[in-house]
């Protein structure tokens, strides 16, 4: 018996639809929900049949507008880190706020079901992924990149907490 066969996995695909900041024409909520649903029903459709040994799903959808993002790369090396320069940065040209329309797409294979080859996770989230990039010129026509993070996950762990904070006088509604 395998040491991981009671063990959660699950398949996890996010994508993330950059707006470039110069674009300055209003994209409605509306136009964003219904990309995000349109892509959230095909998305489930296709791994319903091509990826059967999904027991559960979970999707996120976000229209944001990320106002600082200080996430940095660093190199760990003879006990000390050196920080990796940033080339990507042609998204901050013009004026405006950057934008972005991130969906998330999580399945869940229940403990105890048969192995899975990684031939046929990597399909299913090949043809995810085509089939939301496609999707996406159509619904989505302001985005110029798109990120896409494929993961295949043990859950080994998953430790969530939610913890509400004392209430004070900016977070309480007066």
């Amino acid at each position: 018996m395998p040491e991981n066969e009671g063990t959660p996995r699950a398949l996890r695909i996010n994508f993330q639809f950059h707006v470039p900041r110069a674009v300055r024409r209003n994209i409605h909520g509306a136009k964003v929900d219904r990309a995000l649903d349109t892509i959230t029903d095909r998305v489930l459709g296709l791994v319903a049949e091509d990826f059967p040994a999904a027991g559960k799903a979970a999707v996120r959808g976000e229209w944001v507008y990320p106002w600082t993002d200080r996430r940095q790369k660093y190199v760990l090396a003879d006990g000390k880190a050196e920080l990796v320069p940033d080339e990507g940065k042609a998204d901050e040209e013009g004026p405006g706020t950057p934008k972005a329309m991130r969906i998330g797409f999580e399945f869940e294979v229940p403990p105890g079901f048969r192995s899975i080859r990684a031939t046929e996770f990597n399909r299913v989230l090949d043809a995810i992924t085509e089939r939301v990039l496609g999707l996406v010129e159509g619904l989505f026509p302001w985005a110029t990149t798109a990120e896409v993070r494929k993961e295949w996950l043990y859950n080994w762990t998953d430790d969530h907490h939610v913890r509400t904070l004392a209430p004070n006088e900016f977070n309480t509604p007066g």
